[in-house]
């Protein structure tokens, strides 16, 4: 980890204004979110009306093995409630089904978006566009067309559907057994696959995404100031949503990437700083929340 000091040599070595830019890439640098405490976020604390929004696997909760194990780290919930008492919105956009995220956190008052943004609870009801409905046809299709191995698991999310393979003995051989297979029934039935961590994703092929729900909380919520966290690829839309964001001066927005080993190269395209795991993240979440109350 490299001291401010440090970044700041390296920033104005290379003609750039560390206090302009926060988003910075070089071989070999990782730049972590306490090296931007006072650039990048001491900026986002000025703002009047800020947002949090968080990924949960790999962000709020540890990965594991069996992912019905999945829950918050210690210490996040109630970060999380007191981070509601100074924060516009604390929302939570995950690949999770919206009633199993809602259920694993168990925090009122919190927005909750799941299936990658295609579904959202709104006064305890889980709210689809009208337009999903009918692509359910088309998932029951591929779901009867596949056989899974041992150590795989399928995860019907309704309007998308999931396979988890993190337990298999081989993850290389599942990758090229599955992945092609699941692309060609993907495009027979008109659906999108796409790949996470250990994860294959159908879901409808819709301009809807982690990104779309960004733009839409910003406005609905009316921010200036937003934290994005996020560790898999579905976090890129929202990250390069947030970027967009800042760059049309519409929101000051501060991307934060979960590092992992299989964290996905295009996080560092879009990631303003990292976190050093998810322990990290509660770490940020403990400034954040003691940055809010000085201010």
């Amino acid at each position: 980890m490299y001291s401010n000091g440090a970044i700041q040599r390296r920033v104005q070595g290379n003609g750039y204004n560390l206090h302009d830019v926060i988003s910075l890439s070089w071989k070999g640098c990782v730049l972590y979110w306490q090296e931007i405490r006072s650039t990048g976020l001491k900026t986002l604390l000025t703002k009047s009306s800020i947002g949090l929004i968080c990924d949960f696997d790999g962000t709020l909760s540890p990965i594991v093995q069996d992912r019905e194990r999945a829950q918050l780290a210690p210490g996040n919930r109630e970060l999380l409630r007191q981070l509601q008492k100074h924060l516009r919105l604390v929302a939570l956009v995950s690949g999770r089904a919206v009633a199993d995220l809602s259920a694993r956190v168990g925090l009122p008052g919190l927005i909750y978006i799941g299936n990658h943004g295609l579904e959202r609870l709104v006064d305890g009801q889980i709210v689809c566009p009208p337009e999903v409905a009918a692509y359910r046809s088309a998932i029951k299709a591929v779901l009867n067309a596949i056989h899974l191995e041992k150590q795989m698991t399928l995860e019907d999310k309704n309007v998308t559907f999931a396979i988890h393979y993190r337990q298999a003995a081989d993850h290389e051989a599942i990758q090229t057994t599955y992945s092609p297979l699941l692309q060609s029934l993907a495009d027979e039935h008109g659906l999108h696959f796409s790949q996470g961590r250990r994860v294959f994703e159908l879901r409808p092929p819709l301009e809807i995404n982690k990104g779309t729900a960004l733009a839409s909380l910003v406005t609905q919520y009316g921010l200036d100031g937003l934290v994005f966290i996020g560790d898999d690829i579905t976090d890129a839309d929202a990250m390069r949503t947030a970027r967009q964001l800042r760059e049309q001066q519409t929101c000051y927005s501060v991307n934060l990437a979960v590092e992992s080993e299989e964290m996905p190269a295009i996080l560092h395209d879009y990631a303003d700083a990292f976190a050093a795991g998810t322990s990290d993240v509660t770490a940020f979440l403990a400034w954040f929340l003691d940055a809010l109350s000085a201010s």
